[in-house]
Protein backbone atom coordinates (compact mmCIF):
# COMPACT_ATOMS: atom_id res chain seq x y z
CA UNK A 1 0.00 0.00 0.00
CA UNK A 2 1.36 2.91 -0.97
CA UNK A 3 1.17 5.97 1.56
CA UNK A 4 3.79 8.60 3.14
CA UNK A 5 2.10 9.22 6.36
CA UNK A 6 2.99 6.87 9.23
CA UNK A 7 0.09 6.34 11.76
CA UNK A 8 0.94 8.14 15.68
CA UNK A 9 3.19 6.03 17.45
CA UNK A 10 3.82 5.76 20.93
CA UNK A 11 7.83 5.03 22.08
CA UNK A 12 8.28 4.38 26.06
CA UNK A 13 11.62 3.32 28.00
CA UNK A 14 12.90 2.39 31.32
CA UNK A 15 13.88 5.40 33.36
CA UNK A 16 17.69 6.11 32.43
CA UNK A 17 18.03 3.55 29.14
CA UNK A 18 18.75 6.15 26.28
CA UNK A 19 15.36 8.02 25.87
CA UNK A 20 16.78 10.63 24.55
CA UNK A 21 19.04 9.06 22.06
CA UNK A 22 16.11 6.78 21.16
CA UNK A 23 13.64 10.24 20.37
CA UNK A 24 16.32 11.62 18.46
CA UNK A 25 17.16 8.31 16.12
CA UNK A 26 13.02 8.47 15.79
CA UNK A 27 13.18 12.10 15.00
CA UNK A 28 16.01 11.24 12.28
CA UNK A 29 13.03 9.72 10.41
CA UNK A 30 11.97 12.08 7.22
CA UNK A 31 8.90 13.80 7.91
CA UNK A 32 8.27 12.23 11.55
CA UNK A 33 8.39 14.89 14.70
CA UNK A 34 8.34 15.10 18.18
CA UNK A 35 9.05 18.37 20.01
CA UNK A 36 10.30 16.86 23.40
CA UNK A 37 9.53 20.24 25.31
CA UNK A 38 5.84 19.79 24.42
CA UNK A 39 4.07 17.84 27.39
CA UNK A 40 1.25 17.03 25.80
CA UNK A 41 3.08 14.69 23.71
CA UNK A 42 4.65 13.24 26.79
CA UNK A 43 3.32 10.55 28.68
CA UNK A 44 4.29 9.28 32.56
CA UNK A 45 2.96 6.51 34.42
CA UNK A 46 5.13 5.95 36.93
CA UNK A 47 3.83 6.62 40.47
CA UNK A 48 3.30 3.51 42.88
CA UNK A 49 2.05 5.98 45.27
CA UNK A 50 -1.21 7.19 44.15
CA UNK A 51 -4.90 6.42 45.24
CA UNK A 52 -6.94 4.19 42.57
CA UNK A 53 -8.79 7.19 41.66
CA UNK A 54 -5.62 9.16 40.58
CA UNK A 55 -4.70 5.94 38.16
CA UNK A 56 -8.49 6.07 36.82
CA UNK A 57 -7.92 9.88 35.81
CA UNK A 58 -4.42 9.16 34.22
CA UNK A 59 -5.65 6.46 32.29
CA UNK A 60 -8.13 8.59 31.29
CA UNK A 61 -5.94 11.72 30.29
CA UNK A 62 -3.44 9.68 28.57
CA UNK A 63 -5.98 7.86 26.26
CA UNK A 64 -7.56 11.25 25.12
CA UNK A 65 -3.71 12.84 24.54
CA UNK A 66 -2.78 9.52 22.60
CA UNK A 67 -5.89 9.81 20.46
CA UNK A 68 -5.09 13.71 19.62
CA UNK A 69 -1.07 12.56 18.26
CA UNK A 70 -1.37 13.24 14.85
CA UNK A 71 -0.08 11.30 11.82
CA UNK A 72 3.76 11.49 11.68
CA UNK A 73 4.07 12.31 15.27
CA UNK A 74 4.59 9.96 18.16
CA UNK A 75 4.34 10.40 22.31
CA UNK A 76 7.15 9.78 24.41
CA UNK A 77 7.46 8.92 28.41
CA UNK A 78 7.99 6.43 30.80
CA UNK A 79 4.98 3.90 31.36
CA UNK A 80 4.23 1.07 33.72
CA UNK A 81 3.10 -2.07 32.57
CA UNK A 82 -0.72 -2.42 33.08
CA UNK A 83 -3.38 -4.70 31.04
CA UNK A 84 -5.37 -1.53 31.39
CA UNK A 85 -2.50 0.28 29.39
CA UNK A 86 -1.78 -2.14 26.91
CA UNK A 87 -5.16 -2.44 26.48
CA UNK A 88 -5.34 1.73 25.81
CA UNK A 89 -2.91 0.63 23.27
CA UNK A 90 -4.69 -1.80 21.26
CA UNK A 91 -8.02 -0.02 21.39
CA UNK A 92 -6.14 2.53 19.47
CA UNK A 93 -4.30 0.06 17.28
CA UNK A 94 -1.46 2.19 18.55
CA UNK A 95 2.15 0.59 17.89
CA UNK A 96 4.70 0.96 21.01
CA UNK A 97 8.40 1.08 20.76
CA UNK A 98 9.84 0.10 24.58
CA UNK A 99 13.32 0.52 25.44
CA UNK A 100 15.48 -1.17 28.11
CA UNK A 101 18.82 -1.68 28.94
CA UNK A 102 20.64 -3.60 31.69
CA UNK A 103 19.38 -3.01 35.21
CA UNK A 104 22.41 -2.70 36.65
CA UNK A 105 23.82 0.09 34.18
CA UNK A 106 20.23 1.69 35.11
CA UNK A 107 20.64 1.69 38.90
CA UNK A 108 23.99 3.25 38.72
CA UNK A 109 22.79 5.79 36.01
CA UNK A 110 19.92 7.11 38.58
CA UNK A 111 22.20 6.58 41.35
CA UNK A 112 24.13 9.66 39.60
CA UNK A 113 21.27 11.00 38.15
CA UNK A 114 19.04 11.86 41.55
CA UNK A 115 21.03 14.28 43.16
CA UNK A 116 22.31 15.94 39.79
CA UNK A 117 19.07 16.67 37.74
CA UNK A 118 16.08 15.20 39.31
CA UNK A 119 15.41 17.95 41.70
CA UNK A 120 11.69 16.27 42.26
CA UNK A 121 13.10 13.43 43.25
CA UNK A 122 12.14 12.53 47.03
CA UNK A 123 15.75 11.52 47.80
CA UNK A 124 17.47 14.78 45.72
CA UNK A 125 18.02 16.20 48.73
CA UNK A 126 19.52 13.00 50.72
CA UNK A 127 21.65 12.08 47.76
CA UNK A 128 23.44 15.58 47.65
CA UNK A 129 24.30 15.49 50.92
CA UNK A 130 28.61 14.94 51.66
CA UNK A 131 28.26 11.58 53.08
CA UNK A 132 26.21 10.33 50.77
CA UNK A 133 28.85 7.91 48.36
CA UNK A 134 28.17 6.34 45.26
CA UNK A 135 28.10 3.55 47.17
CA UNK A 136 25.42 4.58 49.61
CA UNK A 137 23.31 5.80 47.16
CA UNK A 138 23.32 1.98 45.33
CA UNK A 139 22.65 0.58 48.57
CA UNK A 140 19.81 3.05 49.30
CA UNK A 141 17.82 2.45 45.99
CA UNK A 142 18.57 -1.43 46.30
CA UNK A 143 16.76 -1.01 49.62
CA UNK A 144 14.15 1.80 48.80
CA UNK A 145 13.70 4.09 51.35
CA UNK A 146 9.42 4.69 53.28
CA UNK A 147 9.76 7.44 50.35
CA UNK A 148 10.78 5.81 47.04
CA UNK A 149 10.28 1.92 46.82
CA UNK A 150 13.15 -0.60 46.13
CA UNK A 151 14.73 -0.83 42.68
CA UNK A 152 13.17 -3.86 41.93
CA UNK A 153 9.47 -3.16 42.86
CA UNK A 154 9.84 -0.14 41.07
CA UNK A 155 11.93 -0.64 37.94
CA UNK A 156 10.06 -4.28 37.27
CA UNK A 157 6.93 -2.29 36.43
CA UNK A 158 8.41 -0.79 32.91
CA UNK A 159 10.15 -4.14 32.03
CA UNK A 160 7.04 -6.01 31.95
CA UNK A 161 6.42 -4.59 28.53
CA UNK A 162 9.09 -7.10 27.23
CA UNK A 163 5.86 -10.02 28.15
CA UNK A 164 3.83 -7.81 25.68
CA UNK A 165 3.62 -9.41 22.38
CA UNK A 166 2.10 -6.36 20.36
CA UNK A 167 5.14 -4.47 21.67
CA UNK A 168 8.48 -3.80 19.88
CA UNK A 169 11.05 -4.55 22.43
CA UNK A 170 14.51 -2.64 21.47
CA UNK A 171 17.60 -3.08 24.21
CA UNK A 172 19.41 0.10 24.46
CA UNK A 173 22.96 -2.15 24.01
CA UNK A 174 21.98 -3.23 20.62
CA UNK A 175 21.80 0.72 19.58
CA UNK A 176 25.60 1.36 20.70
CA UNK A 177 27.40 -2.16 20.99
CA UNK A 178 28.32 -1.91 17.27
CA UNK A 179 27.36 -0.80 13.91
CA UNK A 180 26.26 -4.31 12.53
CA UNK A 181 23.91 -4.23 15.90
CA UNK A 182 22.71 -0.57 15.42
CA UNK A 183 21.70 -1.06 11.95
CA UNK A 184 20.03 -4.56 12.55
CA UNK A 185 18.03 -2.77 15.54
CA UNK A 186 16.74 0.00 13.38
CA UNK A 187 15.96 -1.70 10.43
CA UNK A 188 13.77 -3.71 13.04
CA UNK A 189 12.37 -0.24 14.08
CA UNK A 190 11.72 0.69 10.33
CA UNK A 191 9.79 -2.71 9.51
CA UNK A 192 7.91 -2.58 12.66
CA UNK A 193 6.85 1.08 12.40
CA UNK A 194 6.15 1.12 8.57
CA UNK A 195 5.11 -2.57 7.54
CA UNK A 196 3.89 -2.39 4.20
CA UNK A 197 3.48 1.41 4.05
CA UNK A 198 5.94 3.29 1.42
CA UNK A 199 8.32 5.59 2.96
CA UNK A 200 9.23 8.46 1.57
CA UNK A 201 13.02 7.77 1.36
CA UNK A 202 14.83 4.07 0.79
CA UNK A 203 15.02 2.22 3.68
CA UNK A 204 18.97 2.23 3.42
CA UNK A 205 18.09 6.42 3.15
CA UNK A 206 16.10 6.44 6.35
CA UNK A 207 18.79 4.40 8.63
CA UNK A 208 21.75 6.79 7.45
CA UNK A 209 18.81 9.92 8.56
CA UNK A 210 18.05 8.15 11.80
CA UNK A 211 21.98 7.20 12.77
CA UNK A 212 22.97 10.95 11.33
CA UNK A 213 20.83 12.63 13.80
CA UNK A 214 22.03 11.05 17.08
CA UNK A 215 23.44 14.07 19.31
CA UNK A 216 24.14 12.43 23.05
CA UNK A 217 25.63 15.53 24.15
CA UNK A 218 22.39 17.68 23.17
CA UNK A 219 20.68 16.34 26.24
CA UNK A 220 20.02 17.30 29.45
CA UNK A 221 20.23 13.52 30.69
CA UNK A 222 23.12 11.88 29.34
CA UNK A 223 25.92 11.51 31.42
CA UNK A 224 28.16 8.00 29.83
CA UNK A 225 25.57 5.93 27.54
CA UNK A 226 28.15 3.59 27.77
CA UNK A 227 28.25 -0.77 28.32
CA UNK A 228 28.76 -2.53 31.58
CA UNK A 229 29.41 1.15 33.07
CA UNK A 230 28.17 -1.07 36.33
CA UNK A 231 31.22 -3.11 36.38
CA UNK A 232 33.60 0.28 37.89
CA UNK A 233 30.89 1.25 40.54
CA UNK A 234 29.56 -2.72 41.82
CA UNK A 235 32.25 -4.37 44.70
CA UNK A 236 31.18 -7.49 46.28
CA UNK A 237 28.93 -6.41 48.79
CA UNK A 238 26.96 -4.55 45.85
CA UNK A 239 26.81 -6.90 43.80
CA UNK A 240 25.63 -9.50 46.58
CA UNK A 241 23.44 -6.66 47.24
CA UNK A 242 21.81 -6.64 44.02
CA UNK A 243 21.18 -10.54 43.50
CA UNK A 244 19.28 -10.50 46.89
CA UNK A 245 16.99 -7.54 45.68
CA UNK A 246 17.06 -7.36 42.15
CA UNK A 247 18.84 -10.23 40.45
CA UNK A 248 15.62 -11.68 39.66
CA UNK A 249 14.95 -8.65 37.58
CA UNK A 250 18.11 -9.37 35.61
CA UNK A 251 17.36 -12.65 34.95
CA UNK A 252 13.98 -11.97 33.36
CA UNK A 253 15.11 -8.87 31.42
CA UNK A 254 17.48 -11.50 30.22
CA UNK A 255 20.41 -9.80 30.94
CA UNK A 256 21.91 -13.14 33.06
CA UNK A 257 20.67 -16.94 32.92
CA UNK A 258 21.22 -17.35 36.90
CA UNK A 259 23.01 -15.64 39.80
CA UNK A 260 26.41 -16.58 38.80
CA UNK A 261 27.65 -13.47 37.35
Amino acid sequence: MTNTSLPPFLMTSVPKSGTHMLHQILNGIPGISMDIKNGKKKFFFDTITQKPEFFLELYRDHHLRLTELKANEFGLGHVFYTKEYADILQSLQMKHIFLYRDPRDVLVSLAYFIGKNWSEHPLHTLFNSPEMTVKLKLITLLYGTPRWPDFQTYMSRFYRWLEDEDTLHVCFEDLIRNEEDRKETLSRIVNYLYGDLVSLVSKEEMLEYMIGNINPQSSATFRSGKIGSWHNEFDGMIKQIFKEKAGDLLIRSGYEHDYNW
